[in-house]
């Protein structure tokens, strides 16, 4: 493949980790507005893939996940000169998160008293998390001039994740904003991933 069209697909699979935020949080707004009786700050964003219209979350799940699998395919390309077991794994991690992430729009909160789901969930919050911190530990002897930024926000970005979905299963346990805390982890490591396919645009802007 040259140069022009490495630099093309690798836009695309930027642009999907860009737009993968973006439309995850737009269809979670649409949807809560078309619940009335959702609450932002007691509901968890998978309430909305049982009930009323369940089928626009579920599906979200699945696009989302979707576009996050374009996201790591590019993210290993960027990253597949540079040696490092960390590296390798952080791949593996975000196909892992990606396929969490869709499996949790295929078994929605009400299959099986919730267990696929919860399971999926996990596995997926877990493995942004490791991702995120493994960015950092795999690119510490890499050009800083390149990569310094990024990987300094990737060690803010995970320990922040870390230390919200420590409190979000605090909250869970005690009934204190479940619904509020589960969407600040949300949205720290949704931000994240489109701050990941910036830095992937950004680093194949092309001649």
């Amino acid at each position: 493949m040259n140069k022009k069209n490495y630099e093309k697909r690798q836009r695309f699979f930027a642009v999907c980790g860009i737009l993968a935020p973006i439309i995850f949080w737009l269809m979670v707004l649409i949807e809560s507005i078309l619940r009335p009786d959702y609450s932002q700050i007691y509901n968890y964003v998978s309430d909305l893939g049982v009930g009323p219209l369940s089928i626009l979350q579920n599906i979200n799940f699945v696009v989302f996940g979707i576009l996050s699998i374009f996201l790591s395919m590019g993210l290993r390309n960027c990253l597949k000169s540079i040696s490092g077991k960390s590296l390798r794994t952080v791949f593996w991690l975000m196909i892992l998160f990606s396929l969490g992430i869709i499996f949790a729009g295929i078994f929605p909160e009400d299959f099986l008293s919730q267990n696929p789901h919860n399971l999926v969930s996990a596995t997926a919050f877990t493995a942004i998390i490791a991702a995120q911190l493994l960015i950092w530990s795999g690119l510490k002897n890499q050009d800083n001039t390149k990569w310094a930024e990024y990987r300094k926000y990737s060690l803010f970005s995970g320990l922040l994740s870390l230390t919200l979905v420590i409190i979000l299963k605090i909250a869970i346990t005690y009934g204190v904003y479940p619904g509020l805390f589960q969407r600040l982890f949300l949205i720290v490591s949704w931000i994240w991933i489109g701050a990941t396919g910036v830095k992937l645009f950004s680093l194949n802007r092309g001649s």
